[in-house]
């Protein structure tokens, strides 16, 4: 993730227009003048935490969101079908496993190839965010730069173009990064619960797709523990 180090060489995808780095570059020294107070403290070590944003910086974060939902929106279009049977059979995992107390291995393994697609698809479209937010930060940092630059010359006019101080890597105000949801996809199929149930819920009280999920994880967790310990033996 770029985390803007800086905004030398190229970064695929920028496209043009509201998204093109040079486009970034120009509203950051069109906007210095109006930021010289925020760049003063930055350049002081002293600028607050949480800056007011400029319109641009704005704009690009909207964009960013809206990227950012339309890649869930479209995941969760595409495979609502999957999602669909892997509620189904998690009804079923459940009083195969929790009810009865009679497991099923072969089923258990279909159940968990379904899941394990849905999470190889999930972690595309993360991947794909993750670009959109890697994105852009590169064009803030562009943004930034150039307003850092252009303040610091009219600030000491004597101070050649090309030796104007750098931005600190770390200072970007109006960072983006990325939804911690992206990180916890089999929410996204219970669509009783959009919210994370806490881990001590009882297991009685939680949905069919939670309890089918912890019994799957489970299962996995232990073969593999068995696998390790039959091959450390060898």
């Amino acid at each position: 993730m770029n985390e803007s180090g800086r905004t030398a060489g190229r970064v695929r995808g920028t496209g043009t227009g509201f998204l093109s780095a040079p486009l970034a570059r120009h509203h950051g020294r069109r906007d210095a003048a109006d930021l010289e107070t925020v760049l003063a403290g930055a350049r002081a070590g002293d600028a607050p935490p949480d800056p007011p944003l400029p319109p641009y910086v704005l704009g690009l974060r909207s964009r960013a969101d809206r990227g950012n939902s339309r890649l869930r929106a479209r995941m969760l279009a595409a495979n609502r079908g999957l999602s669909a049977r892997i509620q189904a059979e998690s009804v079923r995992v459940v009083i195969q496993y929790a009810e009865r107390g009679r497991p099923a291995p072969a089923a258990l393994a279909r159940y968990g190839e379904m899941v394990a697609r849905w999470r190889s698809t999930a972690a595309v479209h993360r991947a794909m965010a993750q670009e959109l937010v890697d994105r852009t930060n590169w064009l803030l940092a562009c943004y930034w730069d150039s307003a850092w630059q252009r303040a610091r010359r009219q600030a000491e006019e004597d101070v050649p173009a090309d030796s104007a101080e750098r931005r600190p890597t770390r200072w970007l105000p109006g960072r983006v990064r990325l939804d911690p949801t992206w990180h916890r996809v089999d929410d996204w199929l219970d669509t009783d619960c959009w919210y994370q149930q806490p881990e001590s819920t009882p297991d009685a009280q939680r949905s069919a797709l939670r309890q089918a999920l912890a019994i799957l994880d489970g299962q996995t967790a232990g073969a593999a523990r068995t696998s390790t310990r039959q091959s450390s033996r060898g």
